[in-house]
């Protein structure tokens, strides 16, 4: 039964990253799974309940290949607790781990559903973002407490999105350094490093904009 379930999200995964929400049917799932297509009822209820649980599945293996099988983040009330320092630190750990993600491109259809749900409808598109909502908290409090800035305040939004939008733009203009150094899509350790070191500047730039004018 387990195996059946698993089966449906993987496969599920795949095909709403290649297709979107809308363009997938049940039947292209099941078909593609090998199973009955009373299985999605009976382990899911309908598309819907699918899309969101496989959402959950791919933000857990997104969150394991990133800080291990192992490892627990802290909870945004624990966050609220941490000093200065500690905030930064965990800040600085996210970041870096996101970077490696990103450099090995070691990419997960999380990332490509994103994509495939902003051709869509905005009701999808609200809906999606409702969802994920819980997920993005914990950044958010990282950065009210770097930031002294209000919870869910426009500046706060933006100071945010701008310094984990690095990592996304670093993907944008990845064929442009691979051109002008004349190098593979695998980078040497030196180059890596050079990025992530560049990227981690950047964001103590925009932190040290509000250190000691908004945080305590």
């Amino acid at each position: 039964m387990k195996d059946t379930r698993l089966k449906l999200l993987k496969t599920s995964a795949r095909i709403f990253a290649r297709k979107g929400y809308s363009a997938t049917s049940v039947r292209d799932i099941v078909s593609a799974a090998h199973v009955n297509v009373s299985a999605i009822n009976y382990y899911f209820g309908g598309k819907r309940e699918l899309f969101f649980e496989t959402l959950r599945y791919l933000i857990e293996q997104h969150r394991q290949q990133i800080w291990g099988k192992q490892n627990t983040l802290p909870t945004p009330q624990q966050v609220a607790g941490y000093t200065y320092a500690q905030a930064l630190d965990l800040l600085h750990q996210m970041f870096d781990k996101l970077m490696d993600n990103n450099l090995s491109r070691n990419s997960l259809p999380l990332e490509r559903i994103f994509t495939q749900v902003e051709l869509e409808s905005a009701a999808m598109r609200k809906m999606m973002l409702a969802y994920m909502a819980p997920f993005h908290e914990l950044p958010y409090k990282l950065l009210v407490k770097l930031t002294g800035l209000k919870e869910n305040s426009p500046e706060l939004l933006c100071v945010t999105h701008s310094i984990f939008g690095q990592i996304l733009l670093s993907e944008s203009h990845r064929m442009g350094i691979e051109h002008k150094l004349g190098i593979g899509k695998n980078y040497p350790p030196q180059l890596r490093q050079t990025i992530k070191q560049t990227l981690w500047a950047h964001t103590l730039a925009i932190l040290n904009l509000y250190k000691g004018k908004h945080t305590k």
